[in-house]
């Protein structure tokens, strides 16, 4: 096969013999010798291998190829060559039974083929494949992530076939669990509360087992909780509402003293009129007070008493309360609160009221005056 033409012998010239591409016609182009090292030079079988490719791709498939097939060989791959002599392209190799034939062994040619890039039709398709590899690997992750999440699984719903009767508001009973193994408590779902609804009361239990039982038993009791928070809403809105109007009357009572007891420093008439003032102040906030405690803050202590309730449970009750009314100011509130083994809450004393809150600012402030008047006195005497 000629890959250059043969050009035709002319004369040689100074400039000719100078000129390199006149001296070497055929070019560039790539070769891969092969050879066994481990022969001396010029013994017979040192030459396995060579041929020449114009293809410079082509020719370093094949340097890899017998690289690969034949690692203890030399491979030596050269490019960019030129020659005054037509390169053998068609090359030859030396046969396992030391004859040499024309071209490349049929090992030599499968790896090439191996080596060479995919079409466009191949790459296309080995891309969707990875695609595909991918987008199933991430199906997998998925699936096993979601394995993994909690799930919520229905222990109960209202019209079961139960042998113990649901609430009346009951409407199903859920409990997460991640891997078929329970991570939470069984909450219960239940219609919204009125508070007009009569006390929740677990029924006649049956012939049921243990594990259902519990069941029920724990549903009637969140029932009674929800139907309990249902009655304290109904019954103290009102009564928060009121004593909400009633308060700013109280808080002005607290600041009027409060200046009066400022003005003494600095008196704007004079000290006789500050000190009426500040004992005005005081007369004027008892019966305030006092009519805060009896009217609004007892009521306020007192409500839901009935339902068992603790001071403590009825004071987060109130707050939970006032947040949903829109009423912010409420700890500002001296409220007080009844002893939770009171016999009788709804009559009972309340402690640390506003009555109390009043007389722990009013004496401090008289003994003070008494103090000063009675230095002032000794003084002057």
């Amino acid at each position: 096969m000629r890959l250059w033409p043969r050009r035709r012998a002319s004369r040689s010239s100074r400039r000719a013999r100078d000129d390199i591409a006149a001296l070497m016609p055929y070019g560039p182009y790539s070769s891969v010798r092969v050879r066994d090292d481990s022969l001396e030079p010029g013994a017979e079988g040192r030459n396995v291998a060579y041929c020449c490719f114009t293809d410079p791709d082509e020719a370093t498939r094949c340097h890899a190829a017998w690289q690969q097939h034949a690692p203890t060989l030399t491979s030596v791959l050269l490019h960019d060559r030129r020659s005054a002599f037509e390169p053998d392209v068609e090359g030859s190799y030396l046969h396992a039974d030391g004859t040499r034939h024309v071209g490349l062994p049929p090992e030599i040619t499968a790896l090439m083929a191996e080596l060479a890039p995919p079409s466009a039709k191949d790459l296309a398709a080995r891309h969707a494949l990875e695609a595909e590899q991918v987008l199933e690997a991430v199906r997998a992750e998925k699936a096993a992530w979601e394995a993994r999440q909690p799930k919520e699984v229905v222990l109960a719903e209202a019209g079961d076939d139960s042998p113990i009767a649901h609430h009346d508001k009951f409407i199903k009973a859920t409990r997460m669990t991640a891997g078929g193994q329970p991570v939470d408590r069984v909450k219960f779902h239940f219609a919204e509360f009125t508070g007009d609804e009569p006390e929740p009361a677990m029924p006649e239990r049956g012939d049921t087992d243990d594990e259902r039982r519990r069941l029920v038993c724990d549903e009637f009791d969140v029932a009674r909780a929800l139907w309990a928070k249902a009655v304290y809403r109904r019954e103290a809105t009102p009564v928060l509402r009121a004593a909400a109007s009633a308060w700013p009357e109280v808080a002005e009572a607290f600041a009027r003293i409060g200046q009066a007891w400022s003005d003494l420093d600095d008196p704007p008439h004079s000290w006789e009129v500050a000190v009426k003032r500040l004992l005005d102040a005081h007369d004027h906030a008892r019966p305030i007070v006092e009519n805060w405690e009896h009217v609004h803050a007892r009521k306020l202590v007192t409500v839901g008493a009935e339902l068992t309730y603790s001071c403590g449970e009825l004071t987060e009750l109130r707050k939970q309360l006032s947040v949903e009314l829109g009423i912010d100011n409420i700890e500002e509130w001296h409220i007080g609160r009844v002893e939770d083994d009171a016999t009788d809450p709804l009559n009972a004393d309340i402690r640390d009221g506003a009555s109390v809150q009043l007389e722990n600012l009013i004496q401090p402030q008289r003994d003070r005056l008494a103090l000063i008047a009675d230095v002032a006195g000794r003084l002057t005497a």
